[in-house]
């Protein structure tokens, strides 16, 4: 995909971080969007960030995990656009980090839900219409968590494993049609995923954003910007980061040492 001019993008999550800056970059290059969020407030902040407010964008309030939901957004968005060529399936939560003994079984569902089962519900929704257009991208957003499972993130890195394992079975079906297949890894990212896990007291969101951001080392505009070149390089996984290029190298030179090096480096501030 060459050029955005005129495409219609459907992104998930785009009330803030990663989404927003997708959306902003997205509309920059001539392309429609259709954007979904839970908090609408922050989709229409989205909105007014849209340096050209000629091109189509439209809101919705859309709970990702929800199939039935999706649907009806995917139905909203052909009879507002009239067609799709860009799905990016971007909405994500995470916990804080803790050992699976200690996260409850309504907190591992609910990480599942929206995104693994999110990400399903979008392909479901959009892959038809996508199949419709003369060239059309899917964009998974997976994590450094999809290629190393990171302790203290079990339900993160589950669900996230498997929407790699999803994406690359729809790159291999999807090879000989119009539709290509990007699956995302990003390391740490400069967002609000932190300060808005579900499991966090309302006094700690701020305290734990500032550590997580201090520790993430891409801003959301420089990895949407390596996102849409790869789209339109029609690439099939991208990582993003020093942390998950490093991180990756160690579990694949030393996968039976990986554990004792990972504690070794950081057991002293995640293993409490």
């Amino acid at each position: 995909m060459r050029s955005f001019q005129n495409k219609t993008a459907v992104i998930t999550g785009a009330g803030s971080g990663l989404g927003r800056a997708l959306a902003v970059q997205l509309n920059r290059a001539g392309a429609h969007l259709a954007l979904c969020d839970l908090n609408m407030a922050g989709l229409e902040e989205t909105r007014a960030l849209l340096a050209n407010q000629s091109l189509r964008s439209t809101l919705h309030s859309v709970d990702v995990s929800s199939r039935e939901q999706m649907q009806r957004f995917a139905d909203e968005v052909i009879a507002t656009h009239g067609q799709v060529d860009i799905l990016i399936n971007n909405a994500g939560i995470s916990l804080t980090p803790k050992f699976f003994d200690d996260i409850t079984e309504e907190q591992f569902e609910k990480v599942i839900n929206i995104n693994l089962w999110g990400v399903y519900h979008g392909v479901r929704a959009f892959l038809p219409h996508l199949r419709t257009r003369p060239e059309a991208g899917i964009v998974n957003m997976a994590s450094l968590a999809g290629l190393v499972g990171l302790p203290t993130y079990a339900a993160y890195a589950m669900s996230k494993f498997a929407v790699r394992g999803l994406s690359e079975s729809l790159q291999s079906e999807l090879s000989k049609t119009n539709v290509s297949v990007l699956v995302v890894f990003p390391g740490g990212v400069k967002t609000n995923i932190i300060r808005n896990a579900p499991d966090l007291k309302e006094n700690e969101r701020e305290s734990a954003h500032s550590s997580f951001t201090k520790a993430a080392l891409l801003t959301a505009d420089d990895a949407a910007a390596r996102i849409l070149r790869a789209i339109q390089r029609r690439k099939k996984r991208i990582i993003l980061g020093t942390d998950a290029r490093i991180f990756l190298a160690i579990r694949n030179m030393f996968p039976n040492q990986f554990p004792s090096i990972f504690y070794a480096i950081f057991g002293n501030a995640m293993f409490k």
